[in-house]
């Protein structure tokens, strides 16, 4: 194993252990009837449930001023483990598109984020990747 094997090694050990929430996301796979509702609804299939780092919001927001709107910009990130983490109870952080829905089902530090959902519109990604980074939109607070 090379150095940087081992060096890329270690900081996804640590990227790792920073993903103490767990996460379900899913993907469209059709629509059905619900006949209760009387309405055409999504089918989802589980693509990824397991270990991830929730960062719904940016250390240091940035005004904006637009239009004589004042907002706040920020950037929502979820951090999924790359390779083999034993916690992964459903499919691979590798699958996870563009897209994708999800929804953080625990957390242990702040239980207020549990029912928070959002939506994929982007991925991160370099050679030496130590976690895999998706940028997301949310959809819901918990």
């Amino acid at each position: 194993m090379s150095v940087v094997d081992e060096l890329l090694a270690d900081g996804r050990r640590v990227a790792q252990s920073l993903m103490d929430s767990t996460v379900v996301i899913r993907r469209e796979t059709g629509t059905t009837r619900d006949s209760e509702k009387g309405k055409v609804v999504p089918t989802l299939e589980v693509i990824y449930r397991g270990p991830a780092r929730v960062r719904l919001t940016n250390a240091d927001p940035r005004e904006v001023d637009a239009s004589g709107q004042r907002f706040s910009i920020q950037d929502p990130t979820i951090s999924l483990p790359i390779g083999d983490d034993p916690r992964i109870e459903v499919g691979s952080s590798a699958a996870v598109r563009v897209d994708d829905v999800g929804e953080v089902v625990a957390t242990p530090h702040d239980t207020g984020e549990v029912g928070t959902t959002f939506r994929v519109y982007g991925r991160t990604g370099q050679t030496h990747s130590t976690a895999r980074r998706l940028k997301v939109e949310v959809l819901s607070h918990g």
